[in-house]
């Protein structure tokens, strides 16, 4: 829901509150005022007809002045203390056909020894009438109050957040792999300009953080490399001495780590680059051709495990991915089907525009086959597998927004991959 959508509706139901209180407060006084001054007519019509009367009018000519059929003016023979009623009675109505509701006003006045009845009476202002007036108000001023904010948001909601505006579209396009953090851009708007500074910080900061990182991760991998290949080195001459049996394993074995050590390396520098988006995703690849290039460079290894090889692969699949992630990402993929294989196993690969899927023989897994996209988790601990592989894969699916699954049933191992191919003509 947009701002704008959202500030409306709560305006819109704050008006309702508030207009309904005040059309209850409304409907009251103006009930009110309106009964008390119909009271106020009949009482000050009381008044004159006693002034008329102590001015000496006879009865009968008083009758000839005042013709209203409402006023009621009747001589007593007893006598009465002055006293003033005010009531509510119905009365009949012509016009209606029902009974009305009337204001009544009764009143005995002692006026030249003789004491008069006067009483009159007028029809109310119904309350319903009243009511239906004041919502037809209220409904008006609504209607006028929602016209008028959205006039108001339309127009003012543009200008007034076009830098707020500015500020989250340049946020979206933000690239730390970029190195440019986001320049605070100046705004006569006081919180706009806080969010400005704000992001101006993180993302320098965020820029810093990056690079410094970036640098140790490089440093590191590069100062490892060192020792490595020198250890390597004094290892192959070490082997050139008159060494036993005994001696001989020990070196193989440190060769054997070394190896592993600088392969873990490789990948978690790998990883690194990935995860910091060093690598363009707007080329295209051939994913075909990678998977059958990828299947002759292995063809030594498939005969050295004597592994069968199933393959259903299109021609001319295009995947809009960086050439060096597509080629890593099959090369682990298929690299894991064959180490984690059994001896006269079979490893399947089929490739179509909609899923990239290779499946192969193995031993029974004991844990959940979605850990294994976690680095450093193995299917089997005493592998000499570093772990790595389908964390790598995983890493390369997820930046490249398509989706991997991993089944397993028994012996058999399937890992497919969702593609996004872009079509051709």
């Amino acid at each position: 829901m947009k701002l704008f959508t959202k500030f409306l509706l709560i305006y819109l139901a704050v008006s309702v509150v508030v207009l309904g209180i005040g059309g209850i407060i409304s409907y009251h006084i103006i009930k009110d005022e309106i009964d008390k001054e119909l009271k106020f007519e009949f009482l000050d019509r009381i008044d004159r007809v006693t002034y008329l009367l102590e001015q000496g009018k006879t009865f009968a000519k008083f009758r000839e002045i005042d013709q209203d059929e409402n006023l009621v003016i009747v001589p007593l023979d007893t006598f009465k203390e002055n006293n003033t009623q005010v009531s509510d009675t119905l009365i009949w109505d012509d016009r209606f056909e029902r009974e009305e509701k009337n204001v009544k006003v009764s009143a005995f006045r002692n006026i030249n020894d003789t004491t008069y009845f006067i009483s009159t009476y007028g029809n109310m202002i119904e309350s319903d009438d009243v009511r239906e007036a004041v919502i037809s108000i209220l409904l008006w001023i609504l209607g006028l109050q929602v016209l008028g904010a959205a006039g108001i948001g339309f127009v003012v909601s543009g200008p007034l957040f076009k830098p707020f505006r500015k500020t989250l579209k340049r946020i979206q396009n933000f690239q730390i792999n970029e190195k440019q953090y986001l320049k605070a851009e100046p705004t006569n708007v006081k919180e706009f300009r806080d969010l400005n500074i704000f992001v101006e910080e993180m993302t320098k900061k965020a820029v810093s953080d990056f690079n410094n990182l970036k640098e140790f991760a490089e440093n590191a991998s590069h100062e490892l490399q060192t020792p490595v290949a020198i250890a390597k080195g004094k290892l192959e001459l070490l082997t050139e001495t008159n060494l036993n049996e005994q001696q001989y394993s020990y070196v193989e074995k440190l060769e054997t780590t070394l190896n592993k050590l600088s392969r873990l390396n490789d990948s978690l520098a790998l990883l690194t680059k990935i995860e910091n988006h060093e690598f363009s995703t707007n080329e295209t690849v051939n994913i075909s051709k990678i998977v059958k290039d990828g299947i002759d460079a292995f063809q030594e290894l498939l005969s050295l495990n004597n592994l069968q090889l199933v393959t259903d692969i299109s021609d001319s699949t295009i995947l809009k991915i960086h050439p060096s992630l597509a080629e890593i990402m099959w090369s682990n993929l298929f690299r894991n089907a064959i180490t984690h294989n059994i001896q006269n196993g079979e490893i399947n690969i089929s490739l179509n525009t909609d899923y990239l899927e290779i499946s192969n023989t193995g031993k029974e897994l004991t844990t959940d086959p979605s850990v294994l996209f976690e680095r450093f988790k193995k299917g089997e601990q005493n592998s000499e597998s570093i772990g790595l592989g389908l964390s790598i894969v995983k890493r390369i699916v997820d930046q490249n927004e398509m989706l991997i699954s991993y089944t397993s049933e028994k012996n058999r191992h399937t890992i497919r991959i969702s593609l996004k191919s872009v079509k051709t003509d």
